[in-house]
């Protein structure tokens, strides 16, 4: 499926097919500030904006090899300045794309997608061809998995890794499933280079008492109804550690988040939530 889904994009596509590393940039830009924009900026709470995704640029006949090797160095600087866990990047060469993620422990390129190889460029795909659908669920999981600072780990499911056709598999060493804005960035000062930002904001805080903020983690958790027919249903989920939590009706109760209604388990140190009705 191809991503190019508009006549202003197209435009900008055609363009970027010339061997000029602005017009590959203009291009890129365009698709990741729809794919990341949201209106919040700013956690004025704790005064903090840390990097999502490190984005690299090259012309169509840039060289692979360095495109990677820059885009593992800003990420590296990106997880020591900002004490990250992990954090995301993404190298362009022309109209092509290749996802990757870094992990404080690895301090490599993991392939979202393909093989587990670098500086091939068969691996890279076209943003006009049926493989960029790979482009949409990459920016999913990217945003399910917001780069967590060092003291505040919330450890969560892993992600998923992408697969494309003859590719290969690796692993996500963490995830966490955040409610936390992605917001939308200028392009950095070193040209070809495009940084997206995001707040890193503290415990997210869900109830309808302001003035009540127990300290913990707030996390969103999928549930699952267990229906029985002679004793009370149960309601099943993952906890922070990944392990797998029996509660009843009776241990769910109602708040607010966002604006929208909720259903919280309060646990010891995090309180878990569901946007589905708990019932």
């Amino acid at each position: 499926m191809s991503i190019v889904t508009s006549r202003f994009l197209r435009k900008h596509y055609n363009e970027a097919l010339e061997d000029l590393e602005w017009r590959s940039s203009a291009f890129w830009q365009v698709i990741l500030q729809q794919a990341f924009y949201m209106p919040g900026r700013y956690d004025e709470n704790n005064d903090t904006l840390s990097a999502l995704l490190w984005v690299e640029f090259k012309r169509p006949n840039g060289n692979v090899k360095e495109v990677e090797e820059q885009a593992l160095d800003a990420a590296k600087r990106c997880i020591l300045k900002d004490n990250l866990l992990w954090i995301w990047a993404m190298t362009t060469v022309g109209v092509s794309f290749r996802m990757w993620f870094i992990s404080r422990d690895a301090l490599r390129l993991q392939p979202m997608h393909g093989t587990d190889v670098e500086a091939d460029k068969s691996q890279y795909i076209n943003a006009d061809s049926y493989e960029a659908a790979i482009f949409p669920e990459a920016v999913r999981l990217i945003k399910e998995g917001i780069p967590l600072r060092v003291p505040t780990i919330v450890p969560s499911q892993s992600l998923k890794l992408l697969t494309a056709g003859n590719g290969g598999q690796g692993a996500f060493q963490y995830g966490y499933n955040s409610n936390y804005d992605m917001v939308e960035a200028g392009p950095s000062h070193v040209s070809g280079n495009y940084d997206y930002d995001m707040t890193t904001a503290g415990p997210s805080y869900v109830g309808d008492d302001s003035n009540d903020r127990s300290s913990g983690w707030y996390v969103e958790v999928t549930v699952e109804k267990i229906k029985h027919t002679f004793s009370a249903d149960e309601f099943v989920f993952r906890d922070a550690k990944g392990k797998e939590k029996t509660t009843k009706k009776e241990d769910w109760e109602s708040g607010r988040y966002e604006g929208a209604k909720v259903w919280m388990f309060r646990g010891k140190k995090t309180v878990y939530f569901s946007r589905t009705k708990i019932a």
